[in-house]
């Protein structure tokens, strides 16, 4: 079976998530508890010492309070999940800006032309 997780992916999920326990001064146990975890496998998780899985990773984040939640995910994704995509193109580069706008603009003419009458398209050529 293929494994999409790196080790470099791992020592990044489990180094933000010890990051922000630390920095939003969440108590390790209430957090264990409000997730239904044991506090020990958090802490194996929070040392890179075990993988939580999928489904625990999410009932934790789920229990924490919203601040270090998005710090977390914007931290690990890279943008922050409030990001409005306005906020993002005004942030980009010219180029960036350029090639969204391509981009836009290529999918915009698929979109009519999937909506063109064959007859009218064969009349205006």
């Amino acid at each position: 079976m293929q494994n999409f997780v790196t080790e470099e992916d791992f020592e990044l999920h489990w180094r933000l998530f010890d990051e922000m326990m630390n920095r939003f001064n969440l108590n390790a146990n209430e957090t264990a508890k409000a997730a239904g975890v044991s506090r020990v496998l958090l802490s194996r998780f929070r040392h890179g010492k075990a993988d939580l899985g999928s489904t625990k990773l999410i009932t934790l984040l789920l229990a924490l309070p919203y601040e270090p939640r998005t710090w977390y995910i914007s931290q690990l994704f890279g943008t922050s999940p409030d990001t409005s995509l306005r906020s993002v193109i005004n942030q980009s580069s010219s180029a960036e800006q350029l090639e969204a706008l391509r981009l836009i603009a290529d999918a915009l003419a698929s979109q009519n032309r999937k909506n063109i009458d064959p007859v009218e398209l064969a009349e205006a050529v």
